[in-house]
């Protein structure tokens, strides 16, 4: 792995994607194929479309932004009597659907993890990753670290995202090999750690000088179960 510098990204502005990300990771809690799910998978789409650079319409042309709407209006039509196996049908086919539309919007983020605590290089549970083909990028984050979860009790304290300004530093794996490893590094993490998606401030190393820009990236937020660590717990945290 190398830590060369990442590549121009598509964020200039990190504050116009709050609402979209929003939406996408209350996606990720929602059960598959179900309509809170596709509901905030398109809402989600929608803001992309309207904030990324590169939007296929003219200058001050307003985007239309019915298409929620519209799919609860062909919901409730798939929802009347003799239509019961439609909207499950619906939801099956367009989800996989948005999924490659956002991540190609996205520049592909299921491709980069942000790190901060145990499996940075060289720390107590690198070895989760180390094994994942790519390189490394330094970054920084917008929130807070917590003296909570169990990695806290191994001396990591965990991620809360916020908007006051602090910053947190963190190292970002670029992998292709992630798509395939998501399912195991959630289970190591567990229930007091959540898989979002969240904007990275980068520097971009292109010509003689840098550019600040952002790549979302997948990052380990702390959950409501996350417990706060105390002194007691320090020697006997779980691997």
């Amino acid at each position: 792995m190398t830590a060369d510098g990442p590549e121009p990204g598509l964020v200039r502005d990190p504050a116009a994607l709050r609402g979209a990300l929003s939406r996408l990771n209350e996606a990720r809690l929602a059960p598959e194929r179900s309509f809170a799910r596709l509901g905030s998978l398109l809402s989600g789409f929608e803001e992309l479309a309207n904030v990324l650079p590169g939007a296929d319409r003219r200058p001050g042309e307003e985007r239309r932004s019915d298409a929620a709407g519209a799919l609860a209006e062909l919901e409730a039509l798939l929802a009347e009597p003799g239509a019961e196996g439609g909207a499950a049908t619906l939801r099956g086919y367009l989800e996989p659907i948005l999924d490659r539309l956002i991540e190609a919007l996205l520049d592909h983020p299921e491709r980069r993890l942000a790190v901060y605590g145990s499996l940075l290089p060289g720390e107590n549970n690198h070895h989760h990753v180390a094994t994942l083909a790519g390189r490394w990028l330094e970054g920084t984050v917008e929130g807070t670290l917590c003296d909570r979860g169990w990695a806290a009790r191994q001396g990591y304290p965990g991620f809360v995202p916020g908007s006051s300004g602090d910053r947190v530093a963190v190292k970002v794996l670029e992998s292709l090999a992630l798509p395939d490893a998501w399912e195991r590094l959630d289970a190591f993490e567990g229930e007091a750690y959540r898989r979002i998606l969240a904007p990275v401030e980068m520097t971009s190393r292109t010509g003689a000088g840098g550019e600040t820009v952002w790549r979302v990236c997948n990052i380990y937020e702390l959950t409501d179960l996350a417990r706060p660590a105390r002194a007691s717990d320090r020697d006997g945290a779980p691997a």
